[in-house]
């Protein structure tokens, strides 16, 4: 008994909390036990969880990155995603915490859950909008997720990334086809959301930038002798303003 894991004394708790217990305590080898020794029925373990979290989105939740390959290997959401009661999978809760890799490698492997929403209509591109994951913002927009999903309150992703002062972030979502302009239910853009007056002249700057890219481009591709002669393209739009 010696070289067993220091939990395996703790035979008086139910095998669910210790496998709850061995993923906060980072103990990969406590859980490997009770994995292997056949005590653990069911490895998504939500009931000994308050939040109602399996044992994957836990070790989600606090990072512990070798428990996380390991749950993942053993097929932990093959059958069914992980939810918590609020409605929050595993891509949300990583990139609500920052934990950037993780929630790639979650995606990688169940891509369906990308663009999933909780009950207030969050879903992780806002998250990873608010944190500046840009990696997992160009993860989902690349698989055909939408730069322009809303939440519940109307914000989109470029709202979020605007009020928390993500220059970087605004910067891929606006060449990914955000839309300044949206407003959200309390008829707020993403301008009227940002974070400084240099967040505000980012944005500005950076739609007119696209604005005149874009002009150019059709310029270029509809010009004539006659239509140069006439004028006859489009007029830049300015940027919208601020309320």
């Amino acid at each position: 008994m010696a070289d067993r894991p220091a939990l395996m004394t703790d035979f008086w708790l139910p095998t669910g909390q210790r496998v709850h217990r061995a993923i906060l305590d980072n103990d990969l080898q406590a859980l490997r036990w009770l994995v292997d020794s056949g005590r653990v029925e069911d490895i998504c373990n939500k009931e000994a969880d308050e939040n109602g979290w399996s044992s994957l989105m836990l070790a989600a939740r606090y990072n512990r990155r070798e428990i996380f390959d390991y749950l993942l290997g053993l097929g932990h959401d093959d059958e069914t995603v992980s939810t918590d009661a609020e409605g929050n999978t595993i891509p949300m809760v990583c990139a609500k915490y920052c934990h950037e890799d993780a929630c790639l490698v979650y995606l990688e492997r169940y891509p369906q859950t990308m663009s999933n929403v909780n009950r207030d209509g969050s879903s992780a591109i806002n998250w990873a909008a608010q944190n500046g994951l840009n990696r997992v913002i160009a993860w989902i927009l690349d698989h055909g997720g939408n730069a322009n999903q809303r939440d519940i309150e109307g914000n989109t992703p470029l709202h979020h990334a605007a009020s928390w002062n993500q220059y970087q972030t605004v910067a891929l979502l606006l060449e990914s086809d955000a839309q300044p302009t949206l407003k959200n239910h309390k008829g707020y853009t993403a301008i009227d959301y940002a974070y400084s007056p240099a967040m505000d002249k980012h944005i500005r700057d950076i739609v007119m930038r696209l604005q005149i890219k874009r002009h150019k481009r059709q310029a270029g591709s509809f010009s004539t002798p006659l239509a140069r002669a006439s004028g006859d393209t489009a007029p830049l739009t300015p940027p919208p303003s601020a309320m």
